[in-house]
């Protein structure tokens, strides 16, 4: 049940980082894409073909290119246009990822929940003290 616990905690932390960050187009210092680890981890894991990741390139920089000209043009109305429809993926996102964290829950042993909510605990309080370390 381990693994399974792994796996999912795994995926969790893909699917958390959003789609917007997977094929985030930087330059490198020798001046090549780099699409970040989590980016390349999937292009591997999911062996994409050089098509696909130039289209799903294209398609995240189609999306920061409108959001950019959004703002230099103080064009609020397309700026809120733009954020509504991020934040509904993401919200929708959010309820995928509930809703599949609380079968695999059901699943669980008594004594598995209660780990799981002691990894809570301590993620939680390493989140705060790198807050508070942050602020001071």
């Amino acid at each position: 049940m381990l693994s399974l616990t792994n796996k999912f905690a795994a995926w969790t932390a893909i699917a958390a980082l959003g789609t917007a960050s997977l094929f985030a187009a930087e330059t490198s210092a020798s001046g090549g894409p780099r699409h970040g680890r989590h980016g390349a981890f999937l292009t591997n894991y999911l062996s994409l073909t050089d098509a696909q990741q130039a289209q799903a390139k294209s398609i995240f920089e189609a999306a920061r290119q409108s959001l950019r000209a959004a703002v230099q043009a103080n064009n609020t109305s397309q700026i809120q246009q733009l954020a509504a429809t991020e934040g509904g993926e993401i919200g929708q996102l959010a309820a995928i990822r509930g809703t599949a964290m609380a079968k695999v829950y059901q699943t669980l042993t008594p004594d598995q929940q209660q780990k799981l909510a002691a990894l809570h605990q301590a993620r939680k309080a390493a989140r705060q003290a790198r807050s508070a370390g942050a602020q001071n």
